[in-house]
């Protein structure tokens, strides 16, 4: 008996493991055959042949993770054939056979569509689902306008009835302008708004002008605004006339609605409006001074003072504006950066124990702005100096765990491991942009489509997936686009990967380095990588408004006296040639100014006549010192952006 049962339990033990090894199998054999299938398919759709490609997607294991991907493939080669009853079956099994994918919303969506363009009465269930399902997508933002369509294209014969249906109408369509002013249907969503024939409110009209603005159309812009209350959109009157050229009105909106009606609009609104009233002045400083002379009380005030503070007062009473602009507005946008400005102040001052209180303060009560980087790292200074060497140490470690990509983590390395140098790095690893993620949700099914070089669907899937969108960018060859999104992407992030993460392969490519590692000369390469990716987002065809131009924005005459000099090709847009050109005049900056590549850069910028001024007049002990007090606001950040990029590149390759 008990041989029996060991003979049962054994038998048992076998089966399970030959079933568990039947359907693993199974599965692996329907993953592999499907990424094969997929494959041929999407060859033959990319070659627009869409029966084949109909058939071979067809192919796809059921066990698949592709399976969706297959259907979704076979609805849109339905669509191009011109069967859309077959496509809307696909996609419905799409729908309620993969609920939790990803790829259901843009079925549902197209099902939807789909639906509407054969009159088929179940689109407008549909498209409710969409908004229900699907809140926060851009699919439910377009089935706003689908559904005003709808109300508009079947009326009611009853005078009641076509009332309420117009009323149906106008409210999906004003949800579209409100979700997505500048969406692709927003002027569509206009002509039919005014085909509706209804009362609009002041607010109404406010909507339509944002629209049109939106939109590039001032003009028809105006018009709407025209029709609103002051009060309620000066700042929109004020930002539409700039565009429009004429900038006597847009000053007279700006000033009239800074002072009488500005604290019931966005800050955002407002500061545009700053923005575009100094840069209406031929010298911003003139600007800044006559906007700061209007008296502003409400929102605006504190970015104006902040402005006045920051380029206009001079150097030694700046901590003085400083401490009146955060006194006057503790918890304002700009009180940390006073308190900054107001701690570094006491810094330079050499009164170390002031800043340190100021520093505990900044960090306690703004623990995560742009300025904590800052704050932390020259904490670690003033520890340092107070001789609490390990509490300094400590500092300069948070900075580089918690601001790994910032100048400040650059600098605290420096501060750590001097042995280095200020500049550890001396060549760069070529290492290629990937497809930025190793695992994704969706059991992987994003990551598969990305290696089947899917790239349309995986850019409909992730459209809200900055990395994602910077890679297929890449993949098509527009780097500088690829490497904006990466950049605002890493942005976004709370809290920063590591250097391994080959995400920041996308915000920090490699372009050109083959070209800079050759002409490099007596420079260090990933100097004039960071400088080209600075200047120009590494687009060759760049210009800036004054005239400087290629991958390392070379002025006209700089360029031409190099290119006589060392016998270069007079295309300043040459890729080879700017580079070359680029890295000569780089050159010779760092040789008249010590053969420091930090004065180099800053001569790069800001010109090498400033800077050989500021060592005349500005009072500093070391590097970190004469940074922070460059004068000019766009030189300091140029500089501070320059090392940021030599840093990180070199962390990451």
């Amino acid at each position: 008996m008990r041989r029996r049962r060991k003979y049962d339990f054994y038998l048992v033990v076998f089966l399970t493991i030959l079933t568990v090894g039947y359907f693993t199998y199974n599965h692996m054999s329907a993953e592999s055959r499907g990424v094969e299938n997929y494959s041929e398919a999407l060859e033959a759709y990319k070659s627009s042949d869409y029966e084949k490609a109909y058939e071979e997607f067809a192919k796809v294991p059921s066990g698949s993770t592709l399976k969706p991907s297959a259907l979704f493939r076979q609805a849109r080669c339905a669509t191009n054939m011109d069967k859309k009853e077959l496509a809307i079956k696909k996609y419905n099994r799409i729908v309620h056979s993969s609920v939790k994918s990803s790829i259901a919303p843009i079925s549902e969506y197209n099902m939807a569509n789909l639906m509407f363009e054969i009159q088929d009465k179940g689109a407008k269930k549909h498209f409710k689902k969409i908004i229900k399902k699907y809140p926060t997508s851009d699919y439910a933002v377009a089935s706003n306008y689908y559904l005003g369509l709808i109300e508009v294209s079947n009326p009611p014969k009853s005078e009641r009835g076509l009332k309420k249906s117009k009323n149906r109408a106008f409210i999906y369509f004003k949800n579209y302008l409100e979700e997505a002013p500048d969406g692709r249907f927003a002027l569509k969503t206009i002509d039919e708004i005014k085909k509706l024939g209804v009362q609009l409110t002041n607010y109404d009209n406010l909507l339509i002008a944002k629209s049109y603005y939106a939109n590039g159309e001032y003009t028809k812009a105006k018009d709407y605004l025209n029709k609103t209350t002051l009060a309620e959109s000066w700042s929109d009157f004020a930002k539409n006339e700039y565009k429009l050229g004429n900038k006597e009105k847009a000053n007279y909106y700006a000033e009239l609605g800074l002072k009488k009606h500005a604290s019931n609009t966005p800050n955002a609104d407002v500061y545009e409006v700053i923005d575009n009233y100094i840069a209406s002045f031929p010298l911003r400083r003139d600007g800044i001074i006559k906007l700061n002379s209007l008296g502003l009380n409400s929102t605006g005030a504190d970015y104006a003072a902040y402005l006045n503070c920051n380029e206009v007062v001079a150097s030694n009473l700046k901590e003085a504006c400083y401490r009146t602009l955060y006194e006057k507005y503790p918890s304002g946008q700009f009180s940390a950066d006073s308190l900054f400005n107001i701690f570094m102040a006491k810094y330079l001052q050499k009164k170390y124990y002031d800043a340190q209180r100021l520093g505990f303060l900044h960090l306690k009560k703004f623990p995560d702005v742009n300025s904590s980087s800052a704050v932390t790292y020259y904490m670690g200074k003033i520890a340092f100096k107070l001789k609490h060497y390990e509490s300094s140490n400590n500092y300069y470690k948070q900075v580089i765990a918690k601001y790994p990509d910032s100048y400040y983590a650059f600098r605290a390395n420096y501060n750590l491991y001097k042995d280095d140098g200020l500049f550890p790095f001396l060549e760069l690893n070529e290492k290629p942009v990937v497809f930025p993620y190793k695992k994704s949700l969706d059991n992987n099914l994003v990551v598969k489509l990305a290696y089947l070089k899917d790239y349309d669907l995986v850019e409909e899937l992730c459209k809200k997936d900055k990395f994602i969108q910077s890679w297929i960018a890449y993949e098509k060859e527009n780097y500088t686009i690829s490497a904006v999104l990466a950049r605002k992407g890493m942005e976004e992030l709370a809290v920063k990967p590591s250097f391994e993460d080959l995400r920041w392969r996308l915000v920090y490519p490699m372009h050109y380095y083959d070209i800079v590692d050759k002409v490099k000369g007596g420079n260090n390469p990933i100097i004039l990588e960071a400088i080209i990716k600075e200047e120009s987002h590494f687009n060759p065809f760049a210009k800036s408004s004054v005239g400087a131009a290629g991958l390392m924005q070379l002025m006209p005459a700089t360029y031409n006296e190099v290119v006589k000099k060392h016998n270069l090709p007079s295309d300043l847009n040459a890729e080879t040639a700017n580079i070359t050109a680029g890295s000569y005049y780089y050159s010779g900056l760092k040789k008249v100014l010590g053969n420091k590549d930090l004065y180099a850069i800053a001569a790069y910028n800001g010109g090498i006549g400033s800077v050989t001024n500021w060592f005349s007049k500005l009072i500093y002990s070391d590097i970190d010192e004469f940074v922070e007090q460059i004068p000019y606001p766009e030189t300091k950040n140029y500089v501070k952006k320059v090392l940021r990029t030599y840093w990180v590149y070199g962390n990451v390759y």
